[in-house]
């Protein structure tokens, strides 16, 4: 690639001139325009993709209705919900703060999964006065839904979220480095009732007057892109499925939600790991065609040895990061650049961002593809750790392959529309950044930049520790 080369990185990131572009605006202009840090998301880019997964689901699942239920908590920024909004999808949450987003933006409430564990009195009155639905997530709960029921004078809607075996998902999860299995792991993992507690429950939500049984919800999480894994998770789904089908005197589920745990195309997710290391540099994650085959195919025969009809059935997912990452950049600028040669040779690009912006640099190990933005099409032609401005280690990118770098140049993170802005923290009681909003060749604010006094905002001194006070 030459400096004067164009060529498009996906539909939304360009270089042109050699310079990087997110839609029609150049990268280092917003930089400029706003100030860095920040993240940035692409309007177009966004719709485009929601688009294409009620497509894709719809296309696969002709035997009845397909809700896309964005998961909130991948980007509850408002403006990014409303656009959801208008795009006709739903929306997973949890707990009330993020019930509020969605009931601010507009979110229909039949079409809101009330998700997670422990939920409170007020989290479940909140979602049964709005008419949302609410997943179930142990016996608990189950009571808990039925006594406000009952006090509102309301019928509840709920369903179940399930505990599969995932017996056949013996392939590694991508979240270790040993060798845990994805069923391993997913056991692991909290949420769901257990099946020998859910098998009695059933009987006694069915026949309540004050609940609605619809359906059943199910998520894996993003252990792993082997399609095999997709289509196997379905499966047990479907069998388990079946197994409440027989136990429940012939039940049939209204609503299957598949939940999330999709990868982003390019899918920076553990690639820090030892085992993500090993993933092929470039190599793009499966189309949501791809996960839509493998889920609808592994559910749909399932289902049919279980003797559980299909059809009618509607079916759910709830996509977070495989909607969002590629949808965001993350802008920095180059503050600083500084090497040694002894005792070993090692050079830092320092920047004006931190891993606490981008937080799944450590949670999830995720190494980030970098561009620097002026210097889009440049070859590489140094090693360098890219690093963030707290004190800790803060290490965004260990041996980034980068050109030529100069103080004030800025350099772009791909991939990180989903969490990073949710999961960022004050540590060094730093503000967190702004959001932009990128239309075509219009730019705006869509979630204002922290100050330093919002950073400490909540803070109460009290008035023996005032100025004007004397120490006892």
């Amino acid at each position: 690639m030459t400096p004067s080369s164009d060529v498009a990185l996906d539909d939304i990131l360009s270089i042109r001139n050699g310079h990087l572009f997110v839609e029609e605006v150049a990268a280092e202009e917003l930089a400029r325009r706003f100030g860095t840090p920040v993240y940035v998301m692409s309007e177009s880019g966004l719709r485009r993709r929601v688009r294409r997964y009620i497509q894709a689901f719809q296309d696969r699942w002709p035997e009845g209705p397909v809700h896309v239920l964005p998961s909130i908590k991948a980007n509850y920024s408002l403006a990014l919900r409303r656009l959801l909004t208008q795009e006709g999808t739903g929306c997973d949450t949890f707990g009330l703060p993020e019930l509020y987003a969605a009931l601010q933006s507009q979110v229909s409430p039949e079409l809101i999964s009330v998700n997670g564990s422990s939920k409170d009195r007020p989290l479940v009155e909140q979602a049964l006065r709005a008419g949302a639905r609410i997943t179930i997530d142990s016996p608990r709960e189950l009571t808990l839904v039925r006594d406000v029921a009952r006090e509102l004078h309301v019928r509840a809607r709920i369903r179940f979220r399930l505990r599969p075996p995932y017996e056949e998902l013996r392939q590694p999860s991508d979240f270790h480095d040993e060798e845990v299995s994805v069923r391993d792991a997913a056991q692991a993992y909290k949420p769901g009732i257990p099946t020998e507690a859910l098998l009695p429950l059933g009987p006694e939500a069915l026949s309540a007057p004050e609940l609605d049984v619809t359906g059943v919800m199910v998520h894996l999480g993003r252990h792993s892109t082997d399609l095999a894994v997709w289509k196997g998770m379905a499966r047990s789904t479907g069998a388990l499925i079946g197994l409440l089908h027989d136990a429940w005197g012939g039940w049939e589920p209204r609503e299957i939600d598949l939940g999330g745990g999709f990868a982003a195309p390019r899918d920076p997710t553990a690639r820090a790991t030892a085992r993500g290391g090993q993933r092929t540099p470039g190599a793009l994650a499966p189309s949501v065609e791809q996960y839509a085959d493998a889920l609808t195919e592994g559910l749909r025969g399932a289902l049919a040895e279980s003797r559980v009809p299909t059809k009618g059935k509607v079916l759910e997912v709830e996509p977070g990061r495989g909607l969002y990452a590629d949808a965001g950049i993350h802008l920095t600028t180059v503050r600083n650049i500084k090497s040694q040669t002894k005792p070993e040779a090692r050079s830092w690009v320092e920047t004006d961002t931190s891993e606490m912006f981008l937080l799944d640099t450590l949670i999830e190990k995720n190494r980030w593809t970098p561009v620097v933005a002026e210097r889009a099409a440049d070859l590489s032609s140094q090693t360098a750790d890219i690093v963030g401005i707290s004190c800790g280690f803060d290490v965004i990118v260990p041996d980034a392959r980068l050109p030529v770098v100069a103080v004030g140049d800025h350099i772009a993170f791909l991939d990180t529309g989903a969490y990073q802005d949710a999961t960022s923290a004050n540590f060094n009681a730093m503000p967190r950044p702004a959001t932009i909003l990128v239309n075509g060749s219009e730019a705006e604010i869509i979630k204002r930049a922290e100050t330093v006094e919002d950073v400490f905002r909540r803070d109460v001194v009290p008035v023996r520790l005032q100025p004007s006070s004397s120490p006892r």
